[in-house]
Formats: structure tokens, C-alpha cells, sequence
């Protein structure tokens, strides 16, 4: 006979499989819906720098964008987005990704913007995966 105390545990583990991919959805690179996102560009992250850019490869309007780190750990400070009019945003980021995961969706404020470049400010986690993270960027038309 189960005690009270076991008999909740158990009813709360029994709901953690259909929550889990819920949970690990939000942590690994994106697959099937990877479709509605377009390539920004990408940057290999360097030891000894802690400020890269990503000039967009991509022209349109954009309405969000979302981060994606391969290869490595890393810890991202903070993130400016210049649009075509020289206007700039910098969500509130700061983010530790594992090696092969991604941010949450990030809305552009206002209606869809043409993005010029991306400034990213990070650090490198030595040893953190395989090796130096590479940092891409994804938009939402």
C-alpha cells in the first residue's frame, strides 16, 4: 500500500513523459520546422574575442529571429540587431547555450525590419562540447 506522499509523487512523475518533449523542444536545434526560418549567417566564435558580428546574408523583412549554437558551449552576454534604418534593439539576453541548442524565438519590435547586421557579445566555454561554438542566426518573415 502506497503512502499518501508516494501515491502524489507517482501521479506527478506519471504526467513528466507527455511534458518532456515540450521541455527538450525548447533546448536542441531546430528540424521540422526549421523550413519557415531563413539562414541570417553565421560566426565561429573565437577564444580571444568576446565580440563578433554577422552581417546578414539575407535581404527582406524580418519579423523575429532566433540563435542557434553548434559546436560548443557558450555563454552570450548580449545581442544588438542594426536594422536598414539604422535603428538598433538589443533584446535582454543572457543566454547559456549547450553545444547544439537554441534561443526561444525573439520578436523585432514594431512591423517586419530589414536587418543589416548582428553584434554579438560572448564568451567561449573552453572544453564545453566539441569545440569553438558556431553562432547562427535565423529570421521569420
Amino acid at each position: 500500500m502506497l503512502s499518501p506522499c508516494s501515491r502524489s509523487l507517482a501521479a506527478a512523475l506519471a504526467f513528466l513523459p507527455a511534458f518532456a518533449p515540450l521541455a527538450l523542444a525548447l533546448d536542441t536545434v531546430p528540424a521540422a520546422n526549421q523550413a519557415a526560418w531563413e539562414h541570417l549567417g553565421m560566426r565561429r566564435v573565437n577564444f580571444r574575442l568576446d565580440h563578433d558580428v554577422i552581417l546578414a546574408a539575407t535581404e527582406g523583412r524580418f519579423r523575429s529571429i532566433r540563435i542557434v549554437v553548434a559546436g560548443g558551449d557558450l555563454e552570450l552576454f548580449d545581442v544588438k540587431i542594426t536594422f536598414g534604418d539604422g535603428e538598433t534593439f538589443s533584446p535582454a539576453t543572457r543566454l547559456y547555450f549547450k553545444e547544439n541548442s537554441r534561443s526561444r524565438t525573439i520578436d523585432l519590435p514594431g512591423a517586419a525590419r530589414i536587418i543589416r547586421r548582428i553584434d554579438f557579445y560572448y564568451r567561449s566555454v573552453p572544453g564545453g562540447g566539441q569545440g569553438r561554438a558556431m553562432v547562427h542566426v535565423y529570421g521569420r518573415r
